[in-house]
């Protein structure tokens, strides 16, 4: 069973996320979002950076070949319109995988992979496939919640329960004190109706996560909900102080 979870995790946490760990952190179902996060960056008055969109899936199907993973991440390309990408297949360990990343017409940067995974060894030997879907957006200034649902559209044609993480970030520029930025956190929670759960204080850097009853349910930490999570954190090479906020939790590097 602990192999088993093991796999699941790195389902998760595969592809182009640099996600920080976090133990006794665990999925209790989708996200579903009623607040557009564009909307808290605008409330606190920041500069939009980045968004980023990542969901994963189990297929219908328990056992695919590579070749049956590289038609299904074909799929994915055709839907997502991706130009200009190439197959990266990979087998061993227990675990097939065809991934692919490339661009669409607008620039965003879509990752994809399709997985096989063996969850029994011997006789017993069994199988369950997942697609893990990661859009990354710099440039067109997209509206997370349209990503989201695209995501959410592809899944419903290949699987079943996906679950989905959004993160938007945007900056101030230059460096904010240690109480603004932990001013900032409280707006934002106070703006989304949510109650702090979790909170992280280091020198030039602060993370909380909250729960808020108009974003739905989200995961589990320990025994209490959590279904938004707000970080910042200065950077003296851009010069800037940059936040994140991730529902229901930030799924990227901060």
């Amino acid at each position: 069973m602990g192999y088993k979870r093991a796999l699941l995790s790195a389902i998760i946490i595969c592809l182009a996320l640099f996600p920080i760990p976090r133990q006794g952190w665990a999925v209790q179902q989708s996200f579903e979002g009623f607040i557009a996060l564009e909307q808290v960056l605008d409330f606190v008055g920041c500069d939009r950076e980045y968004l980023n969109v990542n969901g994963w899936c189990l297929l219908n199907k328990d056992y695919m070949s590579l070749d049956d993973l590289k038609s299904l991440a074909t799929k994915a390309a055709y839907f997502f319109e991706l130009e200009g990408y190439e197959f990266i297949s990979t087998q061993g360990n227990g675990i097939k995988q065809v991934s692919i990343r490339g661009t669409n017409k607008y620039g965003q940067i879509i990752s994809i992979a399709c997985k096989s995974i063996q969850t029994l060894d011997g006789n017993n030997a069994g199988y369950e496939s997942y697609i893990v879907v990661d859009i990354a957006d710099d440039v067109r200034r997209a509206n997370s919640a349209a990503v989201k649902d695209l995501l959410k559209g592809f899944f419903e044609t290949v699987g079943v329960n996906s679950t989905i993480t959004m993160t938007l970030s945007g900056s101030f520029e230059g460096e904010l004190e240690p109480g603004e930025m932990r001013g900032i956190c409280s707006e934002i929670l106070k703006y989304l109706g949510a109650v702090e759960v979790e909170g992280l204080y280091q020198e030039g850097l602060v993370s909380v996560s909250g729960y808020a009853p108009v974003l739905g349910k989200g995961i589990v930490s320990g025994s209490r909900q959590v279904n938004v999570q707000v970080a910042l954190r200065y950077s003296p090479y851009k010069g800037r102080t940059y936040v994140w906020i991730g529902t229901p939790i930030i799924s990227i590097e901060y």
